[in-house]
């Protein structure tokens, strides 16, 4: 049987026809725009769904909060010590711990002097003030002996507990000290030194 017979066109299987835009006759109406930004409007607006929505806000806040007071324990410490009962049963379950707090700036060294004793013994003091009104971390202290040319001969650290030197340095505060210092300049001449307060 022809192919264009009309007999075969009547027994041939209908097949959907669309517009010119794309719409197909054949099925539903298809979804307007509108139409599917109303239903989302309207799934946000139930109120399950605002609850949780709700309850996934407050959650993630309270994480946020969490991990800022982490993050600042020191200086909450610092600033309110009525906080630091509850700040150590947190780092309880953290597994962190409350240190005295670092702020290099607010350490200024208020004088020293570098004098030398027998042999390769030196004897370093200074005094070092708090300008902040909480209580600081003591820090190290830097001694560096230059020559004529201000070169560096030799660089000397001395932690805290070199220096016998308290945890903390009270605010608005001062501490002094003498250290008794060995160092060898391989014969190179010492004409000075440099001290600076810093936090390792």
């Amino acid at each position: 049987m022809d192919a264009q017979s009309p007999q075969a066109v009547k027994d041939a299987p209908r097949e959907r026809i669309e517009d010119d835009d794309g719409f197909d006759e054949g099925s539903d109406a298809q979804e307007l725009s509108f139409v599917r930004a109303a239903k989302r409007k309207a799934f946000w607006r139930r109120p399950r769904v605002r609850v949780l929505v709700g309850a996934v806000v407050a959650l993630l806040l309270g994480l946020l909060a969490l991990q800022g007071t982490l993050h600042e324990r020191n200086r909450i410490a610092a600033l309110d010590p009525g906080a630091r009962v509850w700040l150590e049963k947190l780092c309880e379950a953290f597994q962190c711990t409350i240190a005295p707090l670092r702020q290099i700036s607010d350490v200024v060294i208020d004088s020293s002097s570098f004098n030398k004793g027998r042999g390769d013994s030196y004897q370093l003091a200074f005094v070092i003030k708090n300008r902040a009104s909480v209580p600081l971390a003591m820090p190290s202290m830097e001694l560096t002996l230059t020559d004529a040319q201000d070169q560096p001969v030799v660089r000397r650290i001395l932690l805290p507990q070199e220096m016998a030197a308290p945890a903390e340095l009270p605010a608005l505060g001062e501490w002094a000290s003498s250290v008794a210092v060995v160092v060898t300049t391989g014969g190179a001449r010492v004409a000075g030194y440099r001290l600076v307060a810093f936090y390792p």
